[in-house]
């Protein structure tokens, strides 16, 4: 199908903005803190319905990473499933070979993994070092590191060998999220993309996201007509999305990329709910 039309959710551009940063906190439950309950944020979000949502299947130009900023790559993982710590560490390393092969990497470091399944949770407790914890759909048109963020997390995750080797003129540093579908078909809450050409610099709302010990920084964005956004329908696990959330490279080129997951209005009641895994890594590439 060339196109959908769906509702995307996008931060509204309230005065409260202007006053007081967009915050969103991830704690574990604790006595006192009811997160069934409690809000930890002042993320206020409204719902743009009939956005066209073009399918990467028909277009007629394959998406390219480095000029809208994501990319379907054709990659059968050995892993299909993760109950087991050790898998994820496996998958890490298998991803960093994939990235390696993908663009032409020096180095690469994937330093995150995060399991997504689309249920409704409701928990006493939460281990948020356990890399096998799951979490819902992530909430709200985003990108997931600002350019005061990503250098943060560039000097964290790097050995001080490779700083040393690599962050200087001649090589580019860039953040790059894999995501992959763990359902055979994907219907359910599939993942939309927007081409960050797109996106003017008004559009993104710096926020702060909170977790014990670590304060990160994200875009949400505000709702734009001129936004472009695209999804590969029926995606499955060989078809992995790669896109950028963060390049050190200052140009034309794409330097970060929004997405949200999207109620798919042709998914069949039965459809099997969403289950993903995504990666973030620290890629390093001769510019």
């Amino acid at each position: 199908m060339p196109q959908v039309n769906a509702t995307l959710e996008y931060l509204q551009n309230l005065p409260l903005y202007g006053e007081e940063k967009p915050y969103w906190c991830f704690f574990a439950p604790r006595e006192g803190l009811n997160l069934n309950v409690q809000r930890l944020d002042n993320l206020e979000f409204e719902a743009r319905e009939n956005i066209p949502i073009n399918d990467l299947r028909h277009t007629s130009k394959k998406a390219d990473i480095n000029e809208c900023g994501f990319q379907v790559v054709s990659h059968l993982s050995k892993f299909s499933s993760f109950n087991n710590t050790e898998k994820i560490e496996d998958y890490r390393v298998e991803t960093e070979q994939l990235l390696k092969n993908t663009l032409g990497a020096l180095y690469v470091k994937c330093y995150d993994s995060v399991l997504r399944k689309n249920v409704v949770f409701e928990r006493d407790t939460i281990d948020l070092g356990d890399t096998l914890h799951i979490e819902g759909p992530a909430r709200g048109v985003h990108s997931d590191i600002t350019y005061v963020s990503g250098p943060t997390i560039i000097n964290r995750y790097m050995s001080e060998e490779a700083k040393e080797e690599f962050l200087k003129p001649g090589y580019r540093a860039r953040i790059i999220n894999t995501w992959r579908t763990l359902v055979p078909v994907l219907e359910d809450r599939p993942l939309a993309l927007c081409d960050s050409r797109s996106v003017d610099p008004e559009d993104l709302f710096e926020a702060d996201r909170v977790i014990p010990g670590l304060v990160g920084e994200v875009y949400y964005l505000t709702y734009n007509a001129k936004h472009k956004w695209f999804w590969l329908e029926k995606q499955t696990p060989a078809e992995p999305f790669i896109f950028v959330m963060y390049n050190t490279k200052l140009g034309p080129h794409a330097r970060f990329c929004p997405h949200v997951s999207f109620i798919n209005p042709n998914a069949p009641d039965r459809a099997a709910p969403r289950e993903s895994i995504e990666t973030r890594s620290i890629v390093i590439t001769k510019e």
